[in-house]
């Protein structure tokens, strides 16, 4: 043990070692860590020590808000800035969804993949593979949800001429993306609960051979 010594006022001068008892164990593995006796740390536990912005909100908040802001944009220039051109309804739901469906292949499924917490990339994409594949089914995706934010407009309007309104629902950038994208966000959770009941039958299929 080592020695103390006394100082004036009757107080002691401890050695640095009782004041420090090092872990001799922990800082060999910190010296001789390496990428083959090291584990992986998870995403989720490195983005606790990370820096939060100041808009810190949920990771599916953040991609249906995403999403929603490039159908709006969609909705503006093509539904508004073609509008004054005569095209058909059905026309333009037609350039309206392959062009949503290009968006959502490219720039919002790009920033998913980067910004994505986990690997399962499927929560939150229809298509999560990349390819000419993807882009033609992303490109059908997007037809089916901007024909069923056309269906959610006609339901609408018809409950507002039953309930007497004389005016129909006018078709605008924020309502159409905040459609657009809970329509995605429902087909998304029919995927994930189909994918759940399959991946359930293999499971029992598997134990009871």
């Amino acid at each position: 043990m080592a020695k103390e010594k006394k100082q004036a006022g009757g107080k002691t001068d401890k050695s640095a070692a009782e004041y420090y008892q090092l872990k001799t164990d922990a800082v060999n593995q910190l010296v001789n860590a390496n990428v083959t006796n090291t584990e992986e740390i998870p995403e989720k536990e490195l983005k606790k020590y990370r820096r939060k912005s100041l808009l810190n909100m949920p990771e599916g908040l953040k991609y249906f808000l995403l999403k929603a802001w490039f159908a709006g944009v969609i909705c503006w220039f093509f539904l508004i800035g073609l509008g004054s051109y005569g095209i058909a309804n059905l026309d333009m739901i037609v350039i309206m969804g392959i062009v949503t469906g290009l968006i959502w292949d490219l720039p919002v499924n790009i920033y998913i993949r980067l910004k994505a917490e986990e690997k399962d990339y499927g929560r939150w994409m229809m298509f999560p593979k990349t390819g000419v594949g993807a882009g033609i089914c992303n490109a059908l995706y997007g037809l089916v949800l901007v024909g069923l934010v056309a269906g959610t407009y006609a339901v609408i309007n018809r409950i507002l001429y039953a309930a007497g309104s004389e005016q129909a629902l006018s078709v605008g950038p924020i309502l159409f993306g905040l459609l657009t994208a809970g329509w995605d966000w429902i087909l998304l959770r029919f995927k994930t609960l189909g994918r759940n009941i399959l991946s359930d039958a293999r499971e029992k299929a598997g134990s009871g051979r």
